[in-house]
């Protein structure tokens, strides 16, 4: 079958933007998972993260006694808050909103990780002119007892 040249040249154009597109979506991708309990670096709470409907976020899954009085001025029991909402891959991260209840504030949020056992969460407020991140470490086990 004879297929005249503008119809080859339209296949490879088509074949070559499909191939692009794969390519840009695979390497859109985050690096890893961020799925799973995370320690922040003071040690104070555990912060689980999973599916949401068609996003992630983040609960306290365990805080202790010093993180839950930190927290008290926003919530009476801060285990079970949602800290994390509409987390979604975005590049080589992943972006949403983080409720930090020793303030009662909600700024934006992206979290990147740095490697199996690390997770960089840097919070933005005051339309990202004031940011402060954080280093957070993925916890295996079962969780702390409650204090």
């Amino acid at each position: 079958m004879f297929i005249p040249p503008t119809r080859q040249e339209d296949m490879r154009v088509s074949a070559a933007a499909s191939a692009l597109l794969a390519l840009t979506s695979a390497q859109a991708q985050p690096r890893g998972s961020i799925e799973g309990f995370w320690r922040n670096p003071s040690g104070t709470a555990i912060i689980g993260i999973a599916s949401c409907g068609s996003s992630l976020c983040g609960k306290v899954a365990w805080a202790s006694a010093r993180g839950q009085r930190e927290a008290a001025t926003s919530t009476k029991n801060v285990v079970g808050t949602t800290v994390l909402t509409e987390l979604r891959a975005s590049g080589d991260h992943w972006s949403g909103s983080l409720f930090i209840p020793d303030d009662n504030i909600h700024v934006s949020a992206k979290l990147e990780v740095l490697g199996s056992r690390q997770l960089k969460l840097t919070g933005c407020g005051m339309l990202g002119l004031i940011c402060r991140s954080q280093l957070w470490t993925r916890t295996d086990g079962a969780l702390p007892r409650q204090d």
